[in-house]
């Protein structure tokens, strides 16, 4: 790879980090190209040599998060154990709830209104749906050898269900001023994460 590559790569991973920080700090409203330029340290232009609107810009910074994701996973996968892969899950989205709240309501909302981003989200997809069909056999067999009725995507779906209540409650200022207990709470919902489709006995 040429210098020129290099530093083309370096200055977009700088656009998207700054693009991150500000969404993150003013949210999507707010921001606007000049302010990500100056952010970076670049004139206006020099961001569409690399993007060709907010909104793609945006959507490069949710595919990266959503890789950061699927290597996680990758390496749960690998040991072959469905609590690991829970937790690896679990303890991704929410290691900052605030962003995953955000980005899930971007990724909605670009969905929504921006049929030029398609060949993006199809890339969006197809990395969420990659690490997804790994965990799906880890996920089948132990749910088969607790004789459990649920199914893998019941299964699959009650752990995003979990992840989304959590992110909901810890970004809650009511949470956060009354009741409190971040660490307490992340304890209880992830051994509830990893519970789920266990063998139950009547007693």
């Amino acid at each position: 790879m040429t210098q020129r590559a290099i530093a083309f790569r370096a200055r977009e991973q700088a656009i998207l980090d700054a693009t991150e920080h500000l969404l993150l700090e003013l949210g999507d409203e707010a921001i606007t190209i000049e302010m990500i330029a100056e952010r970076v340290g670049i004139a206006k232009g020099t961001i569409y040599k690399h993007f060709q609107s907010k909104d793609e810009l945006i959507l490069h910074v949710l595919i990266a998060y959503e890789q950061e994701l699927a290597m996680t996973m990758n390496d749960a996968v690998k040991t072959d154990d469905i609590h690991q892969v829970a937790q690896a899950y679990f303890s991704f989205r929410l290691a900052t709830p605030e962003k995953h709240l955000l980005f899930e309501r971007l990724e909605n909302k670009l969905a929504a209104t921006r049929r030029t981003l398609r060949p993006y989200f199809a890339r969006l997809y197809f990395i969420r749906k990659s690490y997804l069909r790994q965990a799906l056999p880890i996920v089948a067999r132990y749910l088969k050898e607790q004789n459990s009725s649920m199914t893998p995507r019941d299964y699959l779906t009650a752990g995003w269900a979990l992840v989304q209540g959590t992110a909901a409650i810890l970004h809650s200022s009511f949470y956060q001023r009354y009741l409190g207990d971040r660490q307490g709470l992340l304890a209880a919902m992830l051994e509830t994460l990893q519970s789920l489709g266990e063998r139950t006995y009547a007693h």
